[in-house]
């Protein structure tokens, strides 16, 4: 069977961001399910959790380029790329024993690569003789320590100026009555990932709020709230076989959510629209490889089903967005940069009419 180990984490790494092509090898990332369910939750959970709040803050971004709804039946079609920067603090993680039942790092507690965070730098990750997995059919005993390199991260970025997830999406703003505009995000099978899929769905509404505040019609800002839901899902289907452990129809999962609830002000100068929103965005997502994994011992074997179900939590956060539009006839683009729990910079261009 093939041992495609590192692509079971491709659905976190859609796109990911970096401005060259120098990888790291992952290939005993599969290792890592020798400590047991439990323990290979709680790794893969600090290895690749910056990607999850990454995506979770790229979710939110790129809604809108002005607070002036369209008037009634106006429309615009926009494609937008959202890139959530990951900080400095979460390229590595901290290894502590107390975290772990069995799994032991060789030189003892320390710093370790997560999937942005480059070589392992030669640290070695140790199940000792003796332990006992238990399986869904039993339990097996290793006879001797299991020995291996931790997993690299599949880029460093201290060797680029940013890394991220990005987010594209295309999106429908349609104006409807009370000033208001309906908007509809989607994006499909982004990445070419083989034997996978991805689906981006979210819908939007921006409402003008000066029509319902005595006195704030004579302000000349344009003034609107906006709710807006985005979802992310992305599978990956995958077989894989190494030194006494095979993995038989295996299924990946991400889901990533994001609803961002803003007050958003902007003023047209022209051709130029200047605009910045307020708000929170409320976020979360999760994890999963199912499949039957199989660990061979001597003559015992351990079969474990589903083994990672992983909530990426704390991606809440305030947020604070500012921007500018450049409105050519009907061509319109647009640069805009959100502070949050991961800042995000995006880029839009579409066509914007009424």
């Amino acid at each position: 069977m093939k041992n495609p180990t590192n692509k079971i984490l491709t659905l976190i790494l859609v796109g990911l961001f970096a401005f060259n092509q120098k990888t790291y090898s992952q290939e005993n990332f599969g290792e890592i399910f020798r400590a047991g369910p439990a323990d290979a939750n709680t790794y893969i959970q600090k290895y690749s959790e910056a990607i999850g709040l990454s995506f979770n803050s790229g979710l939110g971004s790129g809604w809108y380029n002005t607070a002036k709804p369209h008037k009634l039946l106006g429309f615009d079609l926009t494609a937008t790329l959202n890139v959530a920067a990951i900080p400095d603090e979460d390229i590595r993680f901290q290894f502590n024993q107390s975290d772990y039942d069995v799994l032991e790092l060789e030189s003892g507690n320390g710093s370790l690569p997560s999937l942005v965070g480059g070589s392992s730098d030669n640290n070695f990750l140790v199940v000792p003789a003796g332990t006992i997995i238990q399986g869904d059919n039993g339990p097996i005993t290793y006879q001797n320590d299991k020995v291996f390199a931790a997993p690299d991260g599949i880029i460093d970025a201290n060797d680029y100026p940013a890394v991220g997830t990005p987010v594209p999406a295309f999106q429908l703003g349609i104006g409807l009555m009370k000033n208001t505009d309906l908007k509809i995000r989607y994006a499909s099978d982004l990445g070419s990932i083989e034997d996978g899929s991805v689906r981006l769905i979210g819908f939007g509404v921006l409402h003008d709020l000066k029509q319902w505040i005595p006195g704030l019609k004579q302000v000349p800002v344009d003034v609107s709230g906006f709710f807006g839901y985005t979802s992310l899902k992305v599978e990956y289907n995958f077989e894989e076989s190494g030194d006494g452990y095979e993995v038989s129809n295996g299924l990946a999962e991400l889901k990533a959510n994001s609803t961002t609830v803003q007050i958003v002000a902007s003023k047209q100068l022209a051709i130029l629209t200047p605009y910045v929103g307020v708000g929170y965005n409320i976020a979360g997502s999760s994890f999963k490889v199912n499949g039957l994994f199989e660990y061979q011992e001597g003559l015992q074997t351990a079969e474990i089903v589903d083994p990672v179900d992983l909530k990426f939590t704390g991606g809440s956060t305030p947020r604070i967005n500012a921007g500018l539009r450049v409105k050519l006839l009907v061509l319109t683009l647009h640069a805009e940069y959100a502070i949050q729990k991961y800042n995000t910079f995006t880029l839009g261009a579409g066509i914007s009419i009424r």
